[in-house]
């Protein structure tokens, strides 16, 4: 897998952030902008706002699309989504409600990024 995969899945699968990503990539490179990029500045903020919001069907398809990820046997897809989302949630001050949220394996992964800062 690479950026423009990836992109194109998330996409796919949150059809809500179309927008937010033709914003956020169109003066860069557009779906094969880096899905660190593409994480931080488009689905983060997405996550937040659904978090605030309580838009729970939502919220729950995201901790599955991240679950998902890192269950993957793709090493990108692991990759990508451990370190723009799962080590980015430690940098909210409601870290503690987002990681509440993780599935086994993604909080597993946030555990073991916790004990390394």
């Amino acid at each position: 897998m690479d950026s423009r995969e990836f992109n194109s899945m998330l996409l796919n699968r949150f059809p809500n952030i179309k927008e937010s990503f033709e914003e956020a990539t169109s003066w860069q490179d557009g779906i094969d902008t880096g899905s660190t990029i593409v994480l931080e500045d488009v689905f983060m903020p997405y996550l937040l706002a659904c978090f605030e919001k309580k838009i729970t069907n939502e919220l729950d398809d995201i901790y599955v699309f991240i679950e998902e990820c890192v269950l993957s046997s793709d090493k990108y897809c692991r990759d990508v989504i451990e370190v723009a989302v799962i080590e980015n949630i430690y940098s909210y001050d409601i870290r503690d409600e987002l990681s509440s949220k993780l599935l086994p394996k993604s909080k597993e992964s946030y555990l073991l990024f916790t004990k390394s800062v």
